[in-house]
């Protein structure tokens, strides 16, 4: 069934969304990872099962192309930002060390490997395409260029640290360090600002589409709303009982999904963070992982499996 387009988001009645699944289901598998490809057209998942799946919502949300190359779950898939057809995966397995990218034109297998420290956890690609992020377990950071396939830097972190993303124009780096989001100059590494958000770990953070505001969950429940001129908290929400397991602005800035090891998923209005609709996750499972479609108010949710909401779909 098709996706149907949401021209403005502004007073969105989501009484009318429902939720389908993706997939036929893993059995006791979990999918840990969802993402939108540029266009909007592709849903990727991977998950415990160390296969990256492909669906066409659009078209058939029953089953997906399979891809397989690692060795250990899937942890975090990211497509590429400048190209429709190529995305990076990597596990939090302490053997499956390798940074996998992959390329929908060039079959089943990845096009190339890169050697991490094993354990990755998060990762995140520059908005220009040449650049990548990762870190694991053990606070370890790597910096790589895509186009060169090298590592470019190596960083023990000091501290818990957590997600990492880049400013629209791929010249920033935001690094979720414990209480703090540091921003350097990229790929200088120069120092820009440190904001002391919380006393406890931030867990995950994300900046809105149109460059106004960043987004932080921490392990205190809290979800707070920063201003990107001057780094003032505009708002916070308690609507969490746990850390804040993700959070993610939709494509148009308009709200802010947030999950936590409860069952509901919580749709903020921005900026103020009051609530806009709770959608309680399908299967039973705590949402791991949300991703917004890049056009529409379409969002994908990885509980025990992976799933779609929306008007439509």
């Amino acid at each position: 069934m098709a996706i149907a387009s949401s021209s403005s988001s502004a007073g969105e009645d989501f009484s009318r969304f429902t939720a389908r699944r993706i997939g036929s289901g893993t059995g006791r598998d979990r999918v840990r990872s969802v993402a939108w490809n540029l266009d909007g057209r592709r849903l990727a998942t991977g998950g415990t099962d160390k296969s990256l799946r492909i669906f066409l919502p659009d078209k058939d949300v029953r089953s997906g192309t399979e891809y397989r190359g690692h060795t250990g779950e899937i942890s975090v898939v990211r497509w590429n930002p400048t190209h429709p057809e190529r995305l990076a995966t990597v596990s939090s397995a302490a053997q499956d060390k390798g940074l996998r990218f992959w390329d929908l034109r060039q079959g089943s297998k990845p096009t190339s490997v890169i050697e991490t420290n094993g354990m990755n956890i998060t990762m995140t690609w520059s908005p220009d395409g040449r650049y990548l992020v990762v870190g694991n377990r053990s606070d370890d950071i790597m910096w790589i260029d895509a186009d060169e396939q090298t590592v470019i830097r190596k960083t023990r972190m000091p501290k818990e640290t957590n997600e990492a993303f880049f400013s629209h124009n791929s010249t920033l780096l935001t690094t979720l360090v414990f209480g703090d989001a540091q921003i350097v100059a990229f790929p200088s590494n120069e120092p820009v600002h440190s904001i002391p958000v919380a006393n406890l770990p931030i867990t995950v953070g994300d900046l809105d589409p149109r460059g106004r505001y960043m987004a932080f969950g921490s392990n205190d429940t809290t979800l707070s709303l920063w201003e990107t001129q001057d780094f003032t908290c505009v708002a916070t929400s308690g609507a969490h009982d746990d850390h804040v397991r993700t959070c993610r602005f939709s494509h148009d800035g308009a709200y802010l999904a947030s999950s936590s090891s409860g069952q509901n998923i919580h749709i903020h209005n921005v900026p103020t963070l009051s609530e806009a609709h709770v959608l309680p996750v399908s299967g039973g499972a705590p949402a791991d992982a949300l991703a917004w479609h890049p056009t529409k108010n379409v969002l994908a949710y990885a509980g025990q499996d992976a799933w779609i909401w929306g008007a439509g779909v």
